[in-house]
């Protein structure tokens, strides 16, 4: 009796050890397995790194390969022959198909116009004449932005060119780019001392940006040349007011009451001016 339970202990013994020999041999085969995860995982990584640098190097390489295409591009451009210029014939034609769009344009044929100037464009792209009859046209049809670009490509051909100035100078105040205009006509007038139209536009743009002191500045220069000019008159006036300084807004309206006696809104400026004047001396004395 006690072998035979002997040997049934031994059995299960066996079958218990035999259970954990398998526990053992999963729990290895579980560690390589996770650790051959792992490993591939690493070496995935690092293909994927490696492939990552190589794409940089690529591009780098490519890079440099088309720096070089425009680099040799540009200098083929230098050493390129310069194109000649119009012949006798294609000047007479855009002479006379100038005189044609001036002709449609002041008949208000402004579509048949259009169409001619862009033929002229054809052959002579940045001819001056015709982009600004070009502009001209966008500022019929109050298209000012389109005639500005027009202008200020033309003044990079030609920055000392005054007729362009003027022009930019009066789409830019159109468009109320006050400040943008003033700088334009000061630029022009740097040009051109002697265009009294320039200052008139300088007199009246820097009063409009509150730059009394620069308005009359202009504004005197302009009486120079026209004494009698009420309207201007009048705007000196004003900047004096604004500068506070009424004795001179006041000799400035009693000139153009001079010009125009019957003027009562001039009349009715007048005496409140004197009548501050006035006042402003009492003040004075009774300090």
């Amino acid at each position: 009796m006690d072998i035979f339970f002997s040997s049934i202990f031994v059995k299960y013994e066996i079958a218990f050890l035999g259970v954990n020999l398998l526990y053992i041999v999963f729990h290895l085969l579980h560690s390589f397995f996770h650790w051959y995860l792992k490993l591939r995982t690493f070496i995935c990584k690092k293909k994927t790194a490696d492939k990552i640098i190589e794409e940089q190097q690529q591009k780098v390489i490519e890079d440099k390969k088309l720096e070089k295409q425009e680099t040799t591009t540009v200098s083929q451009k230098e050493t390129e022959p310069v194109k000649e210029g119009l012949s006798g014939d294609q000047k007479q034609y855009l002479s006379e198909l100038i005189k044609t769009i001036k002709t449609r344009i002041a008949r208000g044929e402004f579509s048949e116009a259009r169409a001619r100037i862009i033929e002229g464009l054809s052959i002579e792209k940045f001819n001056k004449d015709l982009n600004c009859l070009l502009a001209s046209l966008y500022e019929k049809d109050r298209d000012y932005k389109k005639a500005e670009l027009i202008y200020k490509d033309l003044i990079l051909m030609n920055d000392t060119d005054p007729e362009l100035y003027l022009k930019l100078g009066f789409v830019l105040s159109i468009q109320g780019k006050y400040e943008i205009a003033y700088e334009i006509y000061k630029r022009f007038l740097s040009l051109d001392e002697n265009n009294i139209e320039t200052i008139d536009m300088l007199a009246n743009l820097g009063h409009q940006l509150g730059y009394h002191e620069e308005s009359n500045e202009y504004a005197y220069i302009f009486l120079k040349k026209n004494p009698h000019h009420s309207d201007m008159l009048y705007l000196t006036a004003i900047n004096h007011i604004n500068l506070k300084e009424r004795a001179f807004a006041l000799e400035s309206l009693k000139k153009i009451r001079t010009i125009d006696p019957y003027n009562g809104k001039i009349q009715e400026l007048i005496k409140k001016i004197e009548l501050e004047i006035e006042l402003e001396n009492n003040f004075k004395i009774e300090e």
